[in-house]
């Protein structure tokens, strides 16, 4: 990365299959359940956990109206 690039600009892509969906979505659940608070973390941290929450959430649904014999187990 150029050291002038503004970070804020710079993005990744990321591949997962459904089981990683899963298991990061159930990370992502018990992340949030076991969030120590501020000031021990950061606000910002849990609201951004909320929001991949909802992220995964919303591809797990995805992949359940996409694939309706799959399991839908989340």
């Amino acid at each position: 990365m150029n050291r002038e690039q503004d970070p804020d600009e710079y993005w990744f892509d990321w591949s997962m299959g459904i089981n990683e969906i899963r298991m990061f979505h159930n990370h992502l659940c018990y992340a949030i359940q076991t969030w120590p608070g501020s000031p021990a973390r950061p606000p910002e941290e849990q609201e951004f956990l909320k929001y991949m929450k909802q992220k995964t959430f919303a591809m797990l649904l995805e992949y359940q109206l996409d694939q309706p014999s799959a399991e839908n187990d989340f």
